[in-house]
């Protein structure tokens, strides 16, 4: 999805457009891998356990939740400079461009589990553990 957004930003003229948009998903990728490290130990505690870098509850709670507040404000600040800024159509905002490669990646993932619910995969058992490295 990341690779068709930056050919159409190529088309469209504007390479950083494309740019822009990567920075937003990579803003908001990092939060929620922030969020990951809080919620794990609770969701998945299994998977918490085998945590080899940064082992420390009482550091990886302090560290994720500057991580989300800090990523949040460059996000809340690129958003801002985004939709504020002078350009002669919406599609020349990288926000807009994407929300719309989210919800098209949104719809393949509901089509993608649906599909694997069809067949009989336990979804639930599937996503709480991870593949072998």
């Amino acid at each position: 999805m990341a690779s068709l957004s930056i050919f159409g930003s190529h088309f469209a003229g504007d390479f950083f457009l494309g740019v822009d948009i990567l920075v937003t998903s990579m803003l908001l990728n990092f939060i929620v891998m922030c969020a990951a490290v809080l919620a794990l130990p609770h969701r998945n505690p299994k998977i918490a356990r085998d945590v080899t870098v940064l082992q420390s509850r009482r550091l990886q709670i302090p560290i994720a939740v500057t991580g989300i507040m800090l990523l949040g404000t460059f996000l809340v600040v690129h958003l801002w400079k985004d939709m504020t800024a002078d350009v002669s159509a919406w599609y020349l905002r990288s926000t807009p461009l994407w929300m719309v490669v989210m919800a098209i990646a949104t719809c393949i993932y509901i089509r993608e589990v649906r599909t694997l619910k069809r067949d009989g995969v336990d979804t639930a058992v599937l996503f709480r553990t991870l593949p072998p490295e």
